[in-house]
């Protein structure tokens, strides 16, 4: 028989108490991992509200616990550190046919013979950037920079290339660093870290150190707008017909959320699950205000010759859409893959094509940055390298050569260019025409990864955080070494 206070409940009331999740302990929920979203939903935590910032939300917590996920609310977006963009030549580009690799003490070698260029005495050399970084003079990649980024650009601007060994046409080379960016604490107003590889890193590296968060990947600008909103059914409602939905999911959440403020980490959860609901609703509610499309921008647009009638899954409005979004700070990272990279085919035409089309990407980004006025830092890195068939004049490429290997680090300051400390090369060639696996990152892929992040740290004036956010893995004499970027 019902009680008075039960048959004043309305029907609503009662489902919804119906929805409630049952008295069980917070800890309950993490007895296996990870905690997947399907999980939340058949105890009743999460209902209706999945679109944008809860997934996220749920991945942190599940990883992290209460701890982590604590500041999530009040963090998101905010960040004194620059934006990283990340772009990966897939397959192993001839990264020392470009960029030119000197000895120990900044001086050519003797011969490139193996590398495509010929002789040192007879090779023909160009300078670049603010401090100067020596390039073979028919550089593809140094056309290509040219032609996306000014020479104002390029004069505020700094390179730094890096000598490794790594393996050839391998996914497993531990070169990506966006878990450590992230950690160290660069976030999305709106968007997680981009990936354009289906893969937990988001290109076809594996993680250094630290496994970055499950990346979104963009294979069309449809997929980012997609992230942002509604989909089904629903996407036919209008504007204020969403913001008014998520309101009342907003309304339900939160009653959901008193019920569990009793729980262990109840409290936490609560406040996470509301902020979570509000952040959907604004998101919704606002989509002109959202500023995650590169047309919106024109002169922006024109540098990555994009328009109206460019097809939105090319690579180019595909790169253009993620860096725009990184520069806005609506995302954290950025991981562009170009493929297409292992063109040792007996010829030149193509892997000179590969070079250029990958120098005009980096020139882009670094001509993005000076337009809106952001300090910014590029990373590039391939799987592997290229030999040529052993010649004192350019040769063809001929074979895989992963002992010459190596990445490139890229900085730029509207205010203009930092110094460079030593030699503009991180690491070195021998007179074997391959990087120096005696130095300090020659012959590991996650120390020379490492490297580039603590210069990324260094160049965000932040070389403090080193040792808390890569415990013991280098003294303080292996930071002195490794640092380029002030």
């Amino acid at each position: 028989m019902k009680t008075k206070q039960q048959q004043k409940k309305t029907k609503y009331e009662i489902e919804l108490e119906q929805s409630l999740p049952k008295k069980e302990t917070f800890e309950k929920l993490h007895n296996h991992k990870p905690v997947t979203r399907r999980d939340f939903l058949s105890t009743g935590l999460i209902g209706f509200s999945s679109s944008m910032v809860l997934p996220s939300f749920l991945t942190i917590l599940a990883r992290s616990g209460d701890a982590q996920a604590q500041d999530m609310c009040k963090v998101a977006g905010v960040s004194d550190l620059c934006p990283f963009i990340s772009i990966k030549g897939s397959g192993g580009m001839s990264v020392s046919g470009n960029a030119i690799p000197l000895d120990a003490g900044g001086q050519l070698l003797q011969s490139y013979s193996k590398l495509g260029l010929g002789l040192g005495a007879t090779l023909p050399v160009d300078y670049e950037f603010a401090n100067r970084v020596a390039f073979y003079a028919n550089s593809g990649v140094l056309a290509g920079i040219r032609a996306g980024a000014s020479s104002l650009t390029l004069a505020s601007s700094n390179f730094i290339p890096s000598w490794y060994i790594s393996q050839d046409d391998n996914s497993q080379n531990k070169l990506d660093v966006t878990g450590l960016v992230i950690n160290a604490g660069l976030k999305g107003s709106k968007l997680p870290n981009l990936g354009k590889a289906n893969t937990e890193t988001g290109v076809n590296n594996s993680f250094a150190y630290v496994r970055p968060p499950a990346p979104l990947i963009v294979g069309s600008y449809d997929d980012v707008v997609g992230s942002l909103g509604v989909s089904g059914s629903l996407a036919t409602l209008s504007p204020t017909q969403k913001g008014n939905l998520f309101k009342s999911i907003q309304s339900v959440t939160s009653s959901q959320s008193s019920a569990i403020q009793g729980m262990t980490g109840g409290s936490l959860l609560s406040k996470l699950l509301n902020c979570a609901n509000i952040d959907n609703t604004n998101l919704i509610a606002n989509t002109a205000s959202l500023n995650i499309d590169p047309l919106s921008n024109a002169a922006f647009a024109a540098i990555w010759g994009i328009n109206a009638n460019t097809n939105k899954a090319s690579q180019d409005f595909v790169f253009a859409t993620m860096v725009y979004n990184a520069l806005n700070g609506n995302c954290s990272t950025v991981n562009l893959e170009i493929g297409g990279c292992d063109y040792h085919n007996n010829t030149r035409a193509s892997g000179d094509a590969k070079d250029l089309e990958i120098g005009t990407v980096i020139g882009r980004v670094l001509q993005s940055l000076s337009l809106m006025g952001k300090k910014g830092f590029v990373g590039f890195t391939t799987d592997g390298a290229v030999r040529s068939v052993e010649s004192d004049s350019p040769s063809v490429w001929s074979s895989d050569g992963g002992i010459g290997s190596g990445g490139y680090m890229f900085s730029y300051d509207p205010v203009g260019p930092h110094a460079i400390k030593g030699l503009s090369q991180l690491g070195n060639y021998t007179s074997g025409q391959g990087a120096n696996n005696l130095f300090l990152t020659g012959g590991s892929t996650e120390l020379a990864a490492g490297a580039l992040f603590v210069n990324y740290l260094s160049f965000n004036g932040k070389l403090n955080l080193v040792e808390q956010l890569l415990p013991r893995i280098f003294s303080t004499a292996d930071i002195d070494l490794i640092t380029k970027f002030t």
